[in-house]
C-alpha cells in the first residue's frame, strides 16, 4: 500500500516542471509597459483579482497624467481657433474662407495627437494578439490537465481565430476608414455638402456594426463552445474513471478516486494561471485605454464649450472627431474584452 500510495504522488507531480517552466513563460511574455504595471503579481500564486485590478488601476492612473496634460493643451489649442473664427465669422459673416480655414487649422492641430492614438490603439491590439500566443497555450493545457480536453482545444481555437480576424479587421480596414471618416468630416465643416455629410454617417455605421458584430459572434461562440464541450467533457472523465476503476484489479478504486484529486489540483492550478492572464489583459489594455479615453472625454467637453462662442461648422466638426477618437477607444476595449471574455470562459469549465 505504501509503494502503491508513493507511486500516485509522484505520478501527481510529474506535470510541475512543465507547469513551472510556462508560468516562467507567462511572466516573460508581457509588453515592457505591462510588465512594469504587472509588478509583484506572479502566475504560480492564487492572487485576489480585485486587490490585482486596484495595484493594475492605481499604476495605469499614474502614467497617464501626462495625456491630461497634453489633452488640455490641444482642446485649448482648438478651442481658441473655433473662438477666433467665430469673432471674424461674427464681423463677416457667409465668409466662406475663414470656414475652410478653421476647419482645416482644427484637423491640423488634431492629427498629430490622433495619429499617436491610432498607433497605441493599433499597438494595443498587437501587444494582446502576441501576448494570446503564449497565454492561450498555458490556459488551454492547464484546462485540459484538469479533465477538459475537448473544451481546451475548442475555447483555444475559437480565441486564437478571433483574434487574428480582429487584428486583420483593425490594420487593414477599421483604422483606415477611421481617417477616412475624420477626412469626410473636415471636408464637410469646410464645404458644407450634404453629400459628404451621408458618406460619413455610412462610415461610421460600418465602423460600429464591425465592432459589435465581431463581438455578438465571438461570445456566442464561447458561450455555445463552452456548454457543448463541457457537457462532452464531463461523459469523458465519467468514462475514464469508470474504466480504470474496472481494469486495474484491486487498487482500481483508489486510483479511480485519485484521479478526483489530480484533477482538483490542476483545477487551482487552472484558476491561478486564469487570474493572472486577466490581471494581464487589463495590464495591456488598462493604460492605452485611458489615455485614448481621456482624450476622448476632453474632445467631448471641447464640442461642447464650443457651441456657446464657435459657428455651427466648426463645432459639428469638433463633434464628429470626438466620435473618431470614440471609435479607437471601442477597437481598443473590444479587444481586450474579446481576451477577458476567453480568460471567463476557461475559468468557467468545470468538468
Amino acid at each position: 500500500m505504501k509503494q502503491i500510495m508513493l507511486c500516485l504522488l509522484l505520478l501527481s507531480f510529474l506535470g510541475l516542471p512543465v507547469r513551472a517552466g510556462e508560468e516562467e513563460t507567462l511572466a516573460k511574455g508581457l509588453p515592457d509597459e505591462a510588465a512594469e504595471t504587472m509588478e509583484g503579481i506572479v502566475p504560480s500564486e492564487q492572487t485576489d483579482f480585485w486587490s490585482g485590478v486596484k495595484a493594475i488601476l492605481g499604476k495605469a492612473l499614474g502614467k497617464s497624467q501626462n495625456t491630461v496634460q497634453e489633452g488640455l493643451k490641444l482642446c485649448g489649442t482648438m478651442l481658441s481657433i473655433v473662438l477666433l473664427c467665430g469673432l471674424v465669422q461674427a464681423n463677416a459673416p457667409k465668409n466662406m474662407a475663414i470656414t475652410v480655414a478653421g476647419a482645416l487649422g482644427i484637423c491640423a492641430c488634431l492629427l498629430s495627437t490622433f495619429s499617436s492614438m491610432v498607433g497605441l490603439a493599433e499597438r494595443t491590439v498587437s501587444n494582446l494578439t502576441d501576448y494570446s500566443a503564449c497565454m492561450l497555450p498555458v490556459m488551454a493545457s492547464s484546462l485540459a490537465m484538469s479533465g477538459a480536453p475537448a473544451s481546451a482545444s475548442a475555447l483555444y481555437g475559437g480565441t486564437v481565430l478571433f483574434s487574428q480576424l480582429w487584428m486583420q479587421l483593425i490594420s487593414k480596414i477599421l483604422v483606415p476608414a477611421v481617417y477616412f471618416y475624420v477626412a469626410m468630416a473636415t471636408a464637410e465643416s469646410a464645404v458644407g455638402n450634404d453629400m459628404l455629410s451621408e458618406l460619413r454617417q455610412f462610415i461610421a455605421w460600418v465602423i460600429s456594426k464591425c465592432l459589435r458584430i465581431v463581438l455578438y459572434i465571438f461570445t456566442a461562440y464561447m458561450s455555445l463552445t463552452g456548454v457543448i464541450s463541457g457537457s462532452a467533457d464531463a461523459l469523458a472523465v465519467k468514462a475514464t474513471k469508470a474504466a480504470i476503476s474496472g481494469m486495474i484489479p484491486v487498487v482500481g478504486n483508489i486510483v479511480s478516486d485519485a484521479s478526483e484529486s489530480l484533477l482538483a489540483g490542476a483545477s487551482v492550478l487552472k484558476n491561478a494561471v486564469g487570474i493572472f492572464g486577466m490581471l494581464a489583459v487589463l495590464a495591456i489594455v488598462l493604460v492605452p485605454f485611458l489615455r485614448v479615453g481621456i482624450q476622448y472625454l476632453l474632445m467631448k467637453l471641447t464640442a461642447a464649450l464650443s457651441g456657446a462662442v464657435g459657428c455651427k461648422p466648426h463645432v459639428q466638426l469638433l463633434k464628429h472627431l470626438s466620435t473618431a477618437m470614440g471609435m479607437l477607444l471601442g477597437m481598443c476595449g473590444a479587444c481586450g474584452l474579446m481576451m477577458l471574455i476567453s480568460c471567463i470562459c476557461f475559468l468557467k469549465v468545470v468538468v
